[in-house]
C-alpha cells in the first residue's frame, strides 16, 4: 500500500472541483495546465531553461517542490565522469537519509541542516511524511546547456515539423515534443535502442516506418514526424484528450487507457494511479512536455538571442530502382556529406556497399535546379533490379580466416574488411561472419579511403584481390589491409594452410594473409573469447535440425537476446499466431533465451530467415557502438534476492540485456540466484 503524505501532497495531487481548469480555459488550449501539476511544470521549466548539465537537484520525486540541494557536477559521460558524479550524489543522498530517518524517529532538528530540510514540509508535516521521503529522494540532471542546443538545431526542421502535425489533424505545438525525447539531437540513440528526435524503439517504428540493416527511418526527422503524428493521433482517438494522448506516448496507449477506465480523467490518474510502469516519467512526461513548449516559445527570456539553423532547403524523389550511393552521388554531382546530411535514413551498410538504396525510397536532395533535375532523371544504367543480399557464416572450431574466404570464393582481405577486423581482432567459435558480396569492393575502398579509418588498415600495406599485386594509389592514402589475430592452440591438423611465402613489396600483405591462416582457438561450449570485440555478433543464429513433415519443411532454432515471436514471423513473412500455435505457446507468453522454437520453412525461406536474423543483431550492435564506447575496465554485481534480468537491464545497469549477456556467457538468465555475480562493463557516451 502506498502512503501519501497527505499535509504536503495534497495541493499537488488532489485536483478538487475548485482547482480544476474551466471549461473555457481547456477548449482555448488542447494541453490545458491544471492546478495540480503546475508545480512540476515550474520544476522542469527551470531543468530546461535554469540549470545547466554541470548542475543537478536533488528532489523530491513526489513533491518536485521539495528540492533538497543543487549539486555541482561534471555532467558529462568522459574520462570516468559518470562514475564521479553518480558516487557525489550518493553521498548527498545519504546524508539527507539520515536527517529524514532521524525526524521520522521523531528527533527534534538541532543543526541548521535538519532545521531547513524539516522546513520543506512545511509546519505540518507528520513523522509518515518524513518516513514516505527516504524512498523518494531523486536526482535530476540540469538540461539547460542541452536544450539550448536543440534549440539551435530544430530550426533545420521544426516550420516542416509543424506542417505535417497540422495536415494529420493533430496541434501543431506537438512539434516541440523532440526537446523532451532529444533534444532535436537527429543522431540520438539510447542505450535501449530508442533512434532519432521521436526516439522510437525498434518495435514500435516498424509499425510506421522501414526499419532494417540498410534503412532506419527514425532517424530521418521528417519521416519519423508523419510516424509520430500517426501515433499521437492514435493516442487521442483512443483516449479522448491530449493530456492522456501524449502520457501514452511515454507510458504507451495500452497502459493509459487501463488507467483511464480505472481512475477517468487525467488529474485523477496522475494524482492517483499506480502500477509497476506507470511511475516517476509516465507520471511527468506531460508535464515536461508543457514546459519545454513555454521554454521553446518563449527563448529569449531563457536564452537571449540565438542564432537558430535556417530551415534545410531540400526535394524529395522517389527512387525508381535499387542504386549504389556512390553511383547515385557521382550522377547528382553532390558531395558524400551533403547528401548524407540530407538523409540520415540511411544506414552505414549503405555507404559502405554492403547494400543498395532500396526501390521506393524517398532521397532528399538539394533544391537547386541542376540537382533536382538529375535526381529526376537517372540513367537506367546505375539501377538494379535487386537488393544486395546478406549471407552469414557461423564459425567452427578448426575454421579459419582464410579457409573461411576460399570456402565461399572471396579474397580473404575482402572477409576481413567487411566483418570490421583489425590487427587487434579476433574470432572464436560462435562468432557470425559476414560473407561480402562480389559487387561491393569498390565501394568498400573508397568509403574507406573517405574515413581513413587506421582501425581498419596495417601501415604500409595495400589490399590484394585474388593474389594480384597490389594497385598504385596515385596522389591518395593507401587503403590497407586489415589483419584477424587469433589466440591458442591449433584444434584441427588438416587447417587450410596459409599462401606461399612472397618476398619484396608483397612479403607484408603474404604475412598478413598468412596470420589469417591461423585456425580459430578451441573454446568450451558456452566459454566467451577473453579479448573478442564486444561488438562481435555471437550466438546460433542459424537454422538447425531441419525436418520434412507431412510434406512441410521445418526448422528448429534457439532463442537469442532481444527476439521476439513477432521478429521471427516478420522475417519468415508469417503471422505470429501461427508461430505460437505451432509451438504451444499462450498469447504474450515470453521467449527465453536459449529456447527451443520450431519455424515453418518455405523454399529459399531459410537463407533469407538467417540472412535478417543476422541483420537484425549486427544493426542492434553497431548502432549501440556508434553511440557509445566501452571504458577499461568492469564491475562486479551480486545479484539479489527478486533480481532478474530485465529489471538489472532498465534500473541497475542502465545497458541493453544483449551486451551483458556476452560479458557472462556461461550464465543461466533464466535462473539468476541470490549471490550469483555478474560481469557489468563500463560505457560511457560519444561526444
Amino acid at each position: 500500500m502506498v502512503h501519501l503524505r497527505l499535509s504536503v501532497v495534497a495541493a499537488l495531487f488532489f485536483c478538487v472541483a475548485g482547482g480544476s481548469v474551466s471549461p473555457v480555459r481547456a477548449a482555448q488550449d488542447p494541453f490545458p495546465l491544471y492546478d495540480c501539476i503546475t508545480p512540476n511544470v515550474a520544476f522542469w521549466r527551470d531543468i530546461y531553461g535554469k540549470y545547466p548539465s554541470s548542475q543537478g537537484v536533488l528532489h523530491d520525486k513526489r513533491d518536485l517542490r521539495i528540492i533538497y540541494e543543487v549539486l555541482e557536477v561534471e555532467g558529462t559521460w568522459e574520462n570516468g565522469a559518470r562514475e564521479r558524479d553518480r558516487q557525489r550524489v550518493e553521498r548527498a543522498k545519504e546524508r539527507y537519509l539520515e536527517i529524514l530517518k532521524s525526524l521520522a524517529a521523531g528527533v527534534p532538528p538541532q543543526s541548521r541542516e535538519e532545521k531547513r530540510v524539516a522546513g520543506l514540509f512545511g509546519a505540518k508535516a507528520t513523522a509518515e511524511d518524513f518516513r514516505v521521503a527516504q524512498d523518494n529522494i531523486r536526482f535530476q540532471s540540469g538540461q539547460k546547456d542541452n536544450f539550448r542546443k536543440g534549440l539551435i538545431r530544430s530550426g533545420a526542421y521544426l516550420a516542416e515539423i509543424k506542417q505535417i502535425m497540422a495536415s494529420y489533424g493533430v496541434p501543431e505545438d506537438l512539434a516541440y515534443l523532440p526537446h523532451v525525447e532529444s533534444s532535436f539531437n537527429y543522431k540520438a540513440y539510447s542505450k535501449f535502442g530508442a533512434a532519432g528526435i521521436w526516439q522510437f524503439t525498434e518495435s514500435t517504428g516498424k509499425q510506421f516506418m522501414a526499419v532494417d540493416y540498410a534503412i532506419d527511418e527514425r532517424r530521418d526527422p521528417l519521416k519519423a514526424t508523419h510516424a509520430a503524428a500517426k501515433l499521437l493521433r492514435h493516442n487521442y482517438e483512443k483516449l479522448g484528450t491530449w493530456p492522456l494522448a501524449v502520457t501514452a506516448y511515454n507510458h504507451g496507449v495500452n497502459g493509459m487507457m487501463r488507467a483511464k477506465a480505472a481512475k477517468g480523467d487525467y488529474e485523477k490518474i496522475f494524482q492517483e494511479h499506480e502500477s509497476e510502469l506507470f511511475k516517476f516519467a509516465s507520471r511527468n512526461f506531460y508535464s515536461e512536455f508543457l514546459a519545454a513548449r513555454e521554454v521553446a516559445k518563449n527563448y529569449k527570456t531563457f536564452f537571449g538571442s540565438l542564432r537558430i539553423e535556417p530551415p534545410v532547403n531540400s526535394r524529395s524523389v522517389v527512387l525508381p530502382n535499387y542504386a549504389q550511393v556512390d553511383d547515385l552521388i557521382k550522377h547528382l554531382k553532390i558531395d558524400l556529406e551533403t547528401f548524407k546530411a540530407l538523409n540520415p535514413g540511411l544506414r552505414e551498410p549503405v555507404y559502405s556497399g554492403q547494400k543498395l538504396i532500396p526501390r521506393g525510397y524517398e532521397v532528399r536532395v538539394p533544391q537547386q535546379g541542376k540537382v533536382v533535375r538529375l535526381a529526376e532523371n537517372i540513367p537506367p544504367e546505375i539501377l538494379k533490379e535487386d537488393q544486395a543480399q546478406t549471407n552469414m557464416y557461423q564459425v567452427r572450431q578448426g575454421d579459419t580466416a582464410f579457409s573461411i574466404a576460399r570456402q565461399h570464393g572471396v579474397p580473404v582481405a575482402d572477409l576481413l574488411r567487411g566483418n570490421g577486423l583489425d590487427e587487434q581482432a579476433v574470432i572464436c567459435p560462435g562468432q557470425n561472419l559476414r560473407i561480402p558480396g562480389a559487387d561491393e569492393r569498390g565501394v568498400q575502398l573508397a568509403a574507406l579511403g573517405r574515413k581513413k579509418s587506421e582501425t581498419q588498415r596495417l601501415a604500409g600495406l595495400n589490399p590484394v584481390v585474388s593474389g594480384e599485386k597490389p594497385a598504385a594509389q596515385s596522389g591518395s592514402e593507401p587503403v590497407l589491409l586489415p589483419v584477424v589475430k587469433l589466440e591458442g592452440a591449433p584444434v584441427s591438423a588438416q587447417a587450410s594452410q596459409p599462401p606461399k611465402a612472397a618476398s619484396g613489396p608483397e612479403a607484408a600483405t603474404a604475412q598478413a594473409q598468412a596470420r589469417a591462416a591461423e585456425p580459430v582457438a578451441a573454446k568450451a561450449r558456452g566459454a566467451q573469447c577473453p579479448s573478442l570485440n564486444p561488438a562481435t555478433v555471437l550466438g546460433n543464429l542459424g537454422v538447425e535440425q531441419v525436418a520434412r513433415k507431412q510434406g512441410k519443411v521445418y526448422g528448429t532454432i534457439r532463442v537469442e537476446a532481444e527476439e521476439t515471436l513477432g521478429h521471427y514471423a516478420r522475417w519468415l513473412g508469417v503471422r505470429a499466431w501461427d508461430l505460437r500455435r505451432l509451438n504451444g505457446l499462450r498469447y504474450e507468453q515470453p521467449l527465453a533465451v536459449n529456447q527451443q522454437v520450431k519455424i515453418p520453412l518455405a523454399k529459399g525461406s531459410k537463407e533469407r530467415f538467417e540472412a535478417q536474423r543476422y541483420e537484425f543483431h549486427k544493426e542492434m550492435v553497431e548502432d549501440f557502438f556508434a553511440a557509445y564506447r566501452l571504458v577499461e575496465g568492469t564491475r562486479t554485481y551480486r545479484v539479489k534476492q527478486g533480481d532478474t534480468i530485465w529489471s538489472l537491464c532498465q534500473n541497475e545497469f542502465e545497458l541493453p540485456f544483449w551486451l551483458i549477456k556476452k560479458y557472462n556467457a556461461s550464465v543461466d538468465f533464466t535462473q539468476l540466484k541470490p549471490g550469483q555475480r555478474l560481469v557489468v562493463p563500463h560505457v560511457e557516451a560519444i561526444s
